[in-house]
């Protein structure tokens, strides 16, 4: 019997450590409960600086007026001599003002259509028909050109004293200059024109009554400003 106690007690003492080593084990494995801050978000990369080529004429509908300084000499690459008019048409001087309206096709280049007059001492200059405006981008600017191909023709007294005049023929325009962006919806362009002006005069001689019908080809030069205003997808500021 006293073995026997002796025994119950060993097996409770090794019962009793064992416990108590298995709940120091659990508790060294629970990690204590701490107040962490949770993780700051990412800070968003700062903007990327525009570059100098972020300024570009955009917008797929384009309303340009035009205006400038220009001269006409009426036959310049061919002479109509008549009456008192012995020496050909003189050279003029005179404003030229017009528009053109068109798309842009998104901003890398115009097609359209314009009308131009240029008003000369005795007679009016009328130019219609079909322009194109290529641009090359550069920093800030647009390198632009301009070919125009389109009727032309004269209206009101004529430099050779024709009677009953009827004319009418082609107008063919070459220019150069620059496009600047200033806002988002508007553009100023500078150019310089080359025309080439080819017209079918029709009319009575004053002095002998003899019916003429002749082309004449002449050229115009313009020094042309336009201010335009740029709709329907716009640039973005």
């Amino acid at each position: 019997m006293k073995y026997f106690v002796v025994l119950v007690s060993m097996l409770l003492f090794f019962g009793a450590t064992a416990s108590a080593q298995e709940e120091a084990a659990a508790g060294e494995d629970v990690a204590p409960a701490t107040d962490t801050p949770p993780a700051q978000a990412e800070e968003a990369p700062p903007e990327e600086k525009r570059s100098p080529y972020y300024k570009k004429v955009k917008g797929w509908l384009w309303i340009e007026g035009v205006a400038g300084p220009s001269s006409y000499d009426p036959d310049q690459f061919g002479s109509l001599s008549i009456g008192a008019s012995t020496g050909g048409a003189p050279k003029e001087r005179g404003p030229l003002f017009g528009f053109a309206l068109g798309t842009g096709f998104g901003g890398g280049f115009f097609l359209g259509w314009y009308y131009h007059q240029a008003n000369y001492n005795a007679y009016k200059l009328f130019k219609t028909g079909l322009e194109f405006q290529p641009t090359i981008r550069i920093p800030y600017v647009h390198i632009m050109f301009r070919v125009d191909i389109g009727y032309a023709k004269m209206s009101g007294t004529n430099p050779w004293g024709l009677l009953n005049m009827n004319n009418g023929g082609l107008d063919t325009t070459f220019g150069v200059g620059l496009r600047i962006p200033i806002v988002r919806w508007m553009s100023f362009a500078a150019t310089f024109d080359w025309s080439y002006i080819g017209l079918s005069m029709r009319g009575d001689d004053p002095t002998t009554g003899a019916r003429i019908d002749q082309w004449i080809s002449g050229q115009q030069l313009a020094g042309t400003f336009a201010l335009t205003f740029h709709f329907i997808g716009v640039r973005k500021d």
